[in-house]
């Protein structure tokens, strides 16, 4: 077991990296134990928002939105400013069905994005198409599929949401070109 410690300059760090292997792994059996890993870890450093972002992922892999916004929320108060922060609050609330105020923390997002965050774009964009969609602004969406693809042209993520959002614009097209009636 020594040698496997050796790795990591924390134990902090070794119960996240061991959580984010767990949540990695696509078996919700794991999510368990990926849960007390990170629990372990933020008792060591109650501070973390990678901690706390981390917990937020777990949570919302277990389907607790509450316990996921919670977590995304102590992540925000400790890191305000950080773009991944605003997401994953964005993301939560919009699964919470909070709409608007989950499409303002990916506005925001948007706009605190730095260079070391570009990994972070096409999620941001993919999770935006979401939201325009679940409040029935297709047009908005389809632009916004349009304008991740010009960010991030290689990405099958916003690919694949382009044709739910343009199917959508082309219902509500012909929905008032029926004058309302569909």
């Amino acid at each position: 077991m020594v040698g496997v410690r050796a790795q990591y300059d924390t134990e902090f760090d070794r119960l996240l990296d061991q959580a984010r292997e767990l949540l990695g792994a696509g078996d919700d059996e794991q999510l368990t134990e990926a849960n007390l890993s990170v629990n372990q870890a933020l008792v060591l450093r109650p501070d973390s928002v990678d901690g706390w972002l981390l917990k937020c992922q777990v949570a919302s892999a277990n389907g607790d939105d509450i316990a996921a916004l919670a977590a995304a929320e102590m992540a925000f108060t400790r890191a305000p400013g950080r773009a991944e922060c605003m997401y994953w609050r964005g993301a939560v609330l919009g699964d919470l069905g909070r709409h608007r105020e989950a499409l303002c923390d990916i506005e925001t997002a948007f706009h605190a994005l730095c260079d070391v965050d570009f990994w972070l774009l096409e999620d941001l964009f993919y999770e935006k198409v979401m939201i325009l969609e679940a409040l029935g602004l297709a047009e908005a969406a389809v632009a916004t599929c349009d304008a991740g693809l010009v960010q991030c042209p290689g990405s099958a993520l916003l690919r694949a949401a382009l044709v739910p959002a343009e199917r959508a614009r082309v219902r509500s097209t012909l929905k008032l070109l029926r004058g309302g009636a569909g």
